[in-house]
């Protein structure tokens, strides 16, 4: 079982302010956590990071990850270079704020000879909680001073598509930038401005509520767009194009609590107490019976194992999500296990 290109999530923290209607970790933000980096924790986070078959270290949160700038800079500094990170925030801070994490986020990338992209949510839920918004004044920044390590793009959900096409239009207008949106496919746009080009990314909308209008994609929906998108069967793990194999998603909670992005039922240790490497992790996935089957079987055809149980309908569709899928069967006795061919 091959793994190349792996995908590496950190959320440093669980604080956050923003308060949108739709968040799945707003239980967590009252009594937040943030994380700290002990010895042992840089160890092992260097060591992730600067694997060879990394392809890109992804910074945010169970909250805001812009009220841990203090860590997220500290793992910026870990890298041996030649790494792409991204930082996915809602860009609250007052702009000159946000200009100084931006001067100082490039300055410590190009140090090391690496590169970090800017992902900034453009969802409805977030741009009506956010006074000081980042989006006109990002791409205002970019144009004027020409940041070499930074990059920027944009995240939504695919029930907003018209709203954040229409507010980035007339947002990037009120900083004279004239910005062309052009659809790519179900999950992407493009906003072109002048020469360059920055990426729309849409994901599906996680425990749609009952008064959600008709029109979003369900789960299976978006497995569909996604296989459309990487020419490939959706599994679980890092989507890679072929001819490259798919690579492990890993994600760390801001406690250190080490995850396989989606199947957060099996915890693989702690970066503060435990020695966390690829290769035992890759052992992990090629071993254990579950694991095994999301990374190498098609997930739809998993789902017909048990998609004739009733409470499996309900749960596929309350979630609505393939990486919420697992831990709301997991709750359930006996669910998850016949998700493995026998």
């Amino acid at each position: 079982m091959d793994l190349q290109g792996h995908l590496l999530y950190i959320d440093i923290t669980q604080v956050c302010g923003v308060g949108c209607a739709f968040c799945m970790y707003a239980d967590k933000h009252k009594a937040g956590e943030s994380m700290t980096l002990s010895t042992l924790a840089q160890e092992n986070l260097s060591a992730l990071i600067n694997g060879s078959d990394v392809k890109r270290i992804s910074v945010s949160g169970e909250g805001e990850p812009l009220n841990n700038v203090k860590v997220f800079h500290e793992i910026l500094r870990l890298s041996s270079g030649g790494n792409s990170f991204e930082f996915i925030t809602s860009g609250f801070l007052p702009h000159d704020k946000m200009a100084e994490f931006y001067k100082t986020t490039n300055q410590i990338v190009l140090d090391n000879g690496d590169t970090c992209n800017i992902r900034l949510s453009t969802d409805s839920h977030h741009i009506k909680q956010v006074k000081w918004r980042a989006h006109g004044f990002s791409l205002n920044f970019l144009r004027e001073f020409r940041p070499a390590g930074l990059s920027f793009s944009f995240r939504s959900i695919d029930t907003d598509r018209d709203f954040t096409r229409n507010y980035l239009a007339s947002e990037l207008a009120s900083w004279g930038i004239l910005a062309i949106i052009e659809p790519r496919d179900t999950l992407e746009d493009i906003l072109i401005v002048g020469e360059d080009s920055f990426r729309i990314d849409y994901k599906n909308l996680v425990h749609p509520a009952p008064s959600t209008p008709d029109g979003y994609l369900d789960l299976y929906d978006y497995i569909e767009a996604t296989e459309n998108k990487v020419n490939k069967r959706f599994t679980f793990g890092s989507l890679n194009k072929p001819p490259l194999a798919n690579g492990m998603d890993l994600t760390i909670k801001p406690n250190g609590d080490v995850y396989l992005y989606g199947v957060e039922n099996q915890r693989l240790g702690n970066i503060h107490f435990d020695t966390v490497r690829w290769k035992y992790l890759a052992s992990h996935v090629r071993e254990t019976p579950l694991v095994r089957a999301l990374y190498s079987q098609p997930l739809t055809d998993l789902l017909a194992l048990i998609d004739n149980v009733e409470l499996v309908q309900s749960i596929v569709a309350k979630a609505n999500n393939p990486y919420w899928l697992v831990k709301e069967l997991a709750i359930h006795d006996g669910l998850l296990e016949k998700l493995v061919p026998a």
